[in-house]
Formats: C-alpha cells, structure tokens, sequence
C-alpha cells in the first residue's frame, strides 16, 4: 500500500473568506496518522490564494462532508501558472 489519496472538491477557510478549491491530497501508510499533504488549486483562477493564505491566522479546508481540518502552506511550493499551492495538514487526515 502506498497512500489514501483524496482528489476532490474542497473549500479554503481563511477568516471569514471561503474560496472553491480543488485539492488532490495523500495520506502516505508508512507515516503516522497524521502526515498528510498536498497540492490546492482554486476553481477561479481569478482568486489569488496566496494574499488569502498569507494574511489569515487560521487556515482550514473543508469537504464535502462537512469535516474540516487544519493545515499550514508550504510558501516554497506556489505555481505562479495555476494558482495552486502546496499545504502540509495538521492534525489526523479527514479523508
């Protein structure tokens, strides 16, 4: 077994923005329950998720479920192109 993969929809929740994601996240077996990391790219390539993530003290992404975890970006993994970045999850992995 390599990893719990989630490709999905997803919201970021940065203070009281919302903004549509898609987010393609693993949960590798070998580390323990809670490592998961991963790649967010918004649904508007107008929305510029980097201000957003940068000036908000709380960063959390929802699913479709209604769970929610926390997570921190990784500012060395921005893609200018796509608008997307790379996150590393706090806590057990919601998927």
């Amino acid at each position: 077994m390599a990893a719990h993969v989630y490709s999905d929809d997803a919201v970021v929740i940065a203070g009281s923005t919302q903004i549509p994601v898609q987010a393609k996240l693993r949960k590798p077996y070998t580390q323990p329950s809670e490592k998961w990391f991963g790649t967010l790219a918004p649904d508007n390539p107008q929305a510029d998720l980097y201000i957003l993530l940068e000036n908000s003290d709380r960063l959390a992404l929802r699913f479709p479920d209604g769970s929610e975890a926390t997570f921190t970006a990784d500012w060395t993994a921005v893609n200018g192109v796509t608008g997307s970045i790379r996150i590393d999850g706090t806590g057990p992995a919601p998927f």
